[in-house]
């Protein structure tokens, strides 16, 4: 007898993730101006329109990671920039002394 499938097993036909690779770079984008905000696979299906597995086999394939970790180290990239723009209090200028 042959084995029922689930939903996701179903003649569902998404287009190959080459073809995504423009919802890819928009979420990318995305993301990087959402920063800042909590974001997290909801957020992700929800701009994009993708859902969760085809979000995470774009993100394996363009960026190597998972979503999650990508925007991570989006975030720490971003603080390690800031934290090296930042200039010490201790560096303000001194009068001499007379």
């Amino acid at each position: 007898m042959p084995k029922v499938l689930g939903p996701r097993s179903q003649n569902r036909k998404l287009p190959p993730l080459t073809d995504l690779k423009h919802k890819f770079d928009d979420l990318c984008a995305w993301i990087d101006v959402q920063i800042d905000a909590p974001l997290g696979w909801q957020e992700l299906m929800q701009h994009s329109g993708l859902d969760h597995q085809t979000i995470n086999a774009l993100f394996f394939k363009y960026a190597s990671t998972t979503p999650m970790t990508w925007i991570r180290r989006r975030r720490e990239s971003r603080a390690s920039v800031s934290r090296a723009v930042a200039v010490p209090a201790t560096l303000a200028i001194h009068p001499q002394a007379a």
